[in-house]
């Protein structure tokens, strides 16, 4: 079973929710990097955005396959191996995907997302801090809420803020949780914030 197999046909994270709030009214092209079960990327599909969808999991195919949305494109790859084309983005999407890459490799994904944000545009991103029950797992990143918000140095934030809590996994195995969630926003008269790279 894959995450996106075990966690299909959910609502979109609560997160998503929030950061669209601070967008407003304002639609467009999104990006879901890590999209997995394509919960979020159907919630942006039904408010109008044109969806591009990454993820490795089969499954996550298989999905966008049986929608056959026109408006929702999935790139079956690595989130670290998709150039993200700068300022063509007027939402990015990262949930619960950045902490499993090593930090050299959350720097390059993070400079590319925020390169890729349109002018006014909004990211909404998750990390693990170093309380949760899986910190010190080997080739992955914990960072605490400042240590997050760093990597996004000309995004404002909007949302940043740490949430400890005892809950489940995918596989409802019991967890300890301790999730960074960010919100952060391109100012509206702001230039491009780094070169696109490989997200």
């Amino acid at each position: 079973m894959t995450y996106a197999s075990l966690r299909a046909g959910r609502g979109p994270n609560a997160l998503v929710v929030e950061a669209l709030d601070v967008l407003g009214g304002v639609r467009g092209r999104a990006l879901d990097i890590g999209a997995g079960p394509l919960n979020d990327t159907r919630f942006l599909l039904e408010l109008g955005f044109s969806v591009e969808a990454v993820d490795t999991d089969p499954c996550t195919l298989a999905l966008a396959a049986a929608w056959r949305h026109p408006r929702l494109r999935v790139v079956h790859a690595d989130v670290r191996d998709v150039p993200v084309a700068a300022g063509a983005y007027t939402f990015i999407v990262a949930i619960h995907v950045l902490p499993f890459l090593p930090e050299a490799d959350v720097r390059r994904v993070a400079a590319a997302m925020a390169g890729g944000l349109a002018a006014g545009g909004v990211l909404c991103c998750t990390f693990f801090g170093p309380e949760d029950a899986w910190a010190g797992r080997p080739g992955r990143t914990f960072l605490r809420a400042p240590e997050a918000g760093a990597l996004f140095p000309r995004l404002e934030p909007v949302v940043l803020r740490e949430d400890r809590y005892d809950g489940i996994d995918a596989r409802d195995e019991p967890k300890h949780w301790h999730v960074v969630r960010c919100v952060f926003r391109r100012p509206a008269a702001s230039g491009s914030d780094g070169a696109a790279g490989s997200a």
